[in-house]
């Protein structure tokens, strides 16, 4: 498909959103982090807005104040991780 003048207006456009929101240096790190840093980046940044996280065997225990307690499996977690993370090419 040939790019027409819009297509390079939007590609533009988000190109220079891109950087204003995460600067040059996210734009060109295109190396993806391991599941543990993802997963353990994840916690570190719900904790710091309040979640609490239990470790279980196989789970996850997320409890945020005054709400009913979530279990999510580490399988839920690489779900997510590759169909999201991966898949979307997000770098950390």
């Amino acid at each position: 498909m040939k790019m027409t003048r819009e297509m390079a207006r939007i590609k533009a456009t988000q190109y220079r959103q891109r950087i204003s929101r995460y600067g040059r240096e996210a734009v060109y790190n295109t190396e993806s982090v391991s599941f543990e840093k993802w997963f353990l980046n994840g916690i570190r940044t719900f904790e710091a807005k309040g979640a609490e996280f239990e470790l279980l065997p196989g789970m996850v225990k997320i409890q945020w104040p005054g709400k009913v307690a979530v279990l999510r499996s580490i399988q839920d977690f690489k779900r997510e991780y590759e169909s999201y993370y991966l898949s979307h090419e997000i770098t950390a």
